[in-house]
């Protein structure tokens, strides 16, 4: 049985999802390694129904870090951009005062 580390891989899961909701880097990389291990651990073991039941539960939490994470990449992707543009842009410092930049859609994923 399995069902042991099954559990403390979803603990795991939560709390690396509260450090990505706080932005913690070095927590999200300890709690990164440590889950990689575990799943090293239970890969080719033979699984309860019970145990395949959490392990869903397991990939659902897992879903849900992730796009939380692909979430957080898009706005610094995002952010970045919109930076670069300020900084590079002469047309956003005014140096063409008869060009009319209206509103601008940053991102269609947001």
């Amino acid at each position: 049985m399995v069902r042991k580390e099954l559990l403390e891989l979803k603990e795991v899961l939560e709390e690396e999802k509260k450090a990505l909701m706080h932005g913690a880097v070095e927590e999200i990389l300890k709690w990164a390694s440590y889950k990689a291990r575990l799943a090293n651990f239970l890969k080719d073991k033979n699984l309860t129904p019970e145990e395949k039941e959490l392990l869903k539960e397991i990939a659902e939490i897992n879903e849900r870090n992730k796009m939380i994470i692909e979430a957080g990449l898009s706005f610094v992707e995002e952010a970045y951009k919109f930076l670069t543009q300020m900084l590079y842009n002469k047309d956003n410092y005014g140096d063409n005062k008869n060009v009319s930049t209206g509103p601008q859609v940053l991102s269609k994923t947001a």
